[in-house]
């Protein structure tokens, strides 16, 4: 649609302060927004291309986020909430009135329609510095991102308006009905795989909406409205949406037509080449900005910004969330990890928008974190203390402290829902949520597979990312998502000249891309994975991993490796476990700025903090158990030694992580192809040192005797990893100590002192089999029995010439009763 410049004002419906209205949860946002006040005005600068401008954080963001944010933050201050100047620093709502308004005239004169000799600030970013903004000449990518944007802008504007001049209000007349005209006629993106469409839409409609919203009596609103439906509606889409709502092409639509697929079947969607909670929200959250401008308003919030949230959030959002509200990046993550603003704004829109209960629970789980983060930094600041050394892209001039206004953004966008649209729903209770979250979750699409207890959260992915994560009570505090937890990284040197099979990118080193073949099954309380690995460019080393997800919470990783070709592989590093190490004041069970290894004998302690100091390397030898912190133990099989990297120095800022390695096999060459000795790794989260000592006592690998078949009695839970082609019946030797053994399917055989089992194992599967009973037999030395389990009953058949007792203990009820059982007679349990 082309575009012409405003020369009028035009009509805009009053804001309806009276239908603001203070809670519990509008108070506590305002009061972090505040709190952020004086760290946020130290970034206004003065602009003198015009009179009376400015902007904020340097004003040459990409698409002007940063003056845009701020000036939508500062004038929610200006004129709602209970302010107070001894939490501002003495900075009074006029002040933040004229600041707001100032960054308005800025981004209103140096955007594309204002004057050509107006433009930013400049800068250290060559793509923006002392240029216009608002996209023109821009790809589609580029150009629409400014969306985000202009409904900033034009929420401050309008919460502002009776206070602006003409000039102004042109201003933001042009920049935001050029974009609404600019894109309303345009259709939607179309993708999931890779980078999802699902942000790109979003945005989009989220720039429309703000002059759809402010200009009700504007000749084009029609066709607005008509754009920011197909836009909205468009953002989280799946195959069923494009079925359910036809195009339009051939069919009569309902007027709510879809003609895109923005999501896989299981609501995952990928972005940055992996299923991302910040994109697969990205379209709940950036919707929201038409829902504050309609409730500001009086207007109607559309049902298109609203579509498929609750069922997004009842898939994915809500499962992936920990005790904070934070979603687990199962398949890791390449931004920082406090992202608790952005999953405070998704579960504060599905519970004052949808009357969600757990949403309702995980916002206020999810702003208790920001309020401690806040407070542990001095300057107010909502990321890191000091955010300007905290490197997130160095090519983009993107540093931590400039990040601060997106996430103060979100926060705002929570307050005017809650302040316009009201408290929400009573929320969840902590404990009965976490008990009805419970289960196994698959995401056959996006790849990945989790199981929740109450208290732990574990994981495996089998694309773009193959990793493995355990987490304890405290989710991301304790453990990071590394690209490659357990799976580990490394780096392959052919020794022959060859052609490369595959470039860099797929090469399966640092980052695992993809399996070569798995399967993942679905258990009654846990799963099992298994693949096969290539690695290296010319697939010189395979790595058939499994990893079982057991009822309680704990987990078995297992990697049988073998080289195929001569190489020498370099730094290779597996069972590798991320570790947060951070120090925040207010915030000391969680972040106490120290963590302590502990061995089987000794221990370490590492501080946690960023830069001043190089990094430190600990190399700890062959370990039977470690446990970190008293907070998660691991038990292991195999293995070269133990090593603790605790890192200060980041190329890219993501948190303070500290990698332990539970298999450091260093640099070695092989000449040859050969199989190398199995490393395995018993997971055991929420466990103290002494736990976990006790612990390695209590697991134990039973000899199969088969190379490819691996077993795990992991206290009352055998735990299977077979990479066989074939099914197979095996006979391994149990532990037989004082006589105690745990009866699993199969059937035993307990014969001088010595006891056998025997069953079958699936061919190229992992799983489990709980334990019911375990059985103690006196006199083992004389003893022959044999024990057959059944799915419902357990024979014991007493082959001694002699009389047995066996007592019989109920795992369940621990009830324990003693079973006399004649020579050559049978008893059932």
């Amino acid at each position: 649609m082309d575009y012409t410049l405003s020369t009028h004002i035009w009509s805009v419906p009053p804001v309806r302060w009276e239908r603001a209205a203070e809670n519990e949860m509008s108070r506590r946002l305002h009061g972090v927004l505040l709190r952020w006040v004086p760290f946020a005005a130290q970034q206004y600068g003065r602009w003198e291309g015009r009179p009376n401008c400015g902007h904020f954080f340097g004003g040459t963001f990409w698409y002007q986020a940063d003056s845009a944010h701020v000036s939508a933050i500062f004038a929610t201050l200006s004129k709602l909430g209970e302010f107070d100047e001894a939490v501002t620093g003495g900075i009074t709502q006029a002040q933040l009135k004229a600041m707001a308004i100032s960054a308005i005239r800025y981004m209103g004169f140096t955007h594309d329609t204002g004057p050509a000799d107006c433009v930013r600030a400049a800068g250290v970013l060559p793509y923006t510095s002392e240029k216009k903004w608002g996209g023109r000449g821009d790809s589609f990518f580029m150009a629409s991102q400014n969306g985000r944007s202009v409904a900033a802008m034009a929420c401050a504007a309008w919460l502002l308006w009776d206070d602006l001049d003409e000039e102004t209000k042109l201003l933001v007349q042009n920049v935001t009905s050029s974009y609404a005209d600019r894109w309303c006629d345009d259709e939607p993106r179309n993708g999931v795989y890779y980078d999802t469409q699902c942000e790109e839409n979003a945005w989009t409609a989220a720039g429309i909406s703000a002059a759809l919203a402010m200009f009700p009596e504007h000749p084009h609103r029609d066709a607005w409205r008509k754009g920011f439906v197909n836009w909205s509606m468009n953002t989280i889409s799946t195959f069923k949406d494009r079925l359910a709502h036809p195009s339009g092409l051939v069919d009569t639509t309902d007027g709510m037509k879809v003609s895109t697929v923005t999501f896989h079947p299981d609501y995952t969607s990928e972005n940055h080449a992996f299923v991302h909670p910040s994109y697969y929200s990205a379209g709940t959250n950036l919707r929201a900005v038409h829902a504050v401008l309609a409730l500001m308003s009086g207007q109607p919030v559309l049902d298109s910004a609203l579509h498929n949230n609750v069922a997004l959030y009842e898939r994915t959002i809500k499962i992936w969330s920990q005790f904070d509200g934070l979603n687990v990046p199962v398949q890791g993550q390449d931004w920082w990890y406090n992202r608790q603003h952005e999953r405070q704004l998704t579960h504060t829109i599905l519970n004052v928008l949808h009357g969600h209960p757990d949403a309702a629970r995980f916002a206020r789980s999810a702003l208790t974190s920001i309020e401690s983060i806040q407070s542990s930094n001095s300057k107010g600041a909502l990321l890191e203390e000091n955010g300007e050394e905290c490197v997130i892209n160095r090519a983009h001039a993107q540093f931590a402290k400039d990040l601060e206004h997106g996430s103060a953004y979100d926060l705002v966008i929570s307050y005017l829902l809650h302040a316009f649209g009201g408290p929400g729903a009573e929320p969840s209770e902590p404990a009965e949520m976490e008990r009805r979250l419970a289960g196994v979750y698959s995401y056959p699409f996006g790849g990945s597979i989790i199981q929740r207890t109450p208290d732990t959260f574990t994981s495996f992915t089998w694309r773009n990312n193959v990793m493995a994560l355990t987490l304890p009570a405290h989710g991301l505090w304790n453990v990071t998502p590394l690209y490659a937890s357990y799976t580990g990284t490394l780096q392959v040197e052919a020794l022959h000249e060859e052609t490369q099979a595959v470039p860099q990118a797929l090469s399966n080193e640092a980052i695992i891309r993809s399996a070569e073949k798995e399967q993942i099954h679905t258990l009654d309380r846990g799963f099992g994975a298994v693949v096969t690995l290539a690695r290296g460019k010319g697939r010189e080393l395979r790595q058939d991993v499994a990893f079982i997800a057991l009822p309680d919470g704990k987990s078995v990783y297992v990697e049988h490796s073998r080289v195929e070709k001569p190489c020498r592989i370099v730094n290779w590093q597996s069972g590798t476990i991320g570790i947060r190490n951070e120090r925040y004041g207010a915030m000391p069970h969680l972040a106490p700025g120290e963590r302590t290894l502990y061995l089987e004998s000794g221990s370490k302690t590492f501080q946690g903090f960023y830069g001043k100091e190089p990094d430190r390397i600990e190399s700890l030898g062959r370990q039977a158990y470690v446990n970190m912190d008293n907070k998660i133990g691991y038990v292991l099989f195999g293995g070269s030694g133990v090593r603790y990297w605790n890192r200060h120095e980041y190329p890219k800022w993501k948190g303070v992580e500290d990698i332990l390695t539970l298999n450091d096999r260093g640099t070695v060459a092989y000449d040859r192809p050969q199989a190398l000795a199995p490393f395995a790794v018993v997971s055991l989260p929420n466990q103290t040192a002494a736990d976990t000592a006790y612990s390695r006592v209590n697991t134990h690998r039973w000899e199969t005797g088969h190379g490819d078949i691996e077993l795990f009695d992991v206290d009352g839970t055998l735990a299977y990893a077979s990479f066989a082609e074939a099914d197979t019946v095996i006979t391994a030797a149990v532990p037989f100590e004082e006589g105690t053994v745990s009866v699993f399917g199969g059937s035993y055989e307990i014969r001088n002192s010595v006891c056998t089992w025997t069953g079958r194992i699936a061919a190229y599967r992992s799983g489990y089999w709980t334990s019911r009973y375990r059985l103690e037999v006196e006199n083992i030395e004389a003893a022959h029995l044999e024990v057959i389990a059944a799915d419902t009953r357990t024979i014991l058949l007493n082959r001694s010439d002699h009389e047995l007792s066996v007592y019989v203990t109920d795992r369940g009820s621990g009830r324990r009763d003693r079973m006399v059982i004649s020579p050559g007679a049978y008893a059932l349990v």
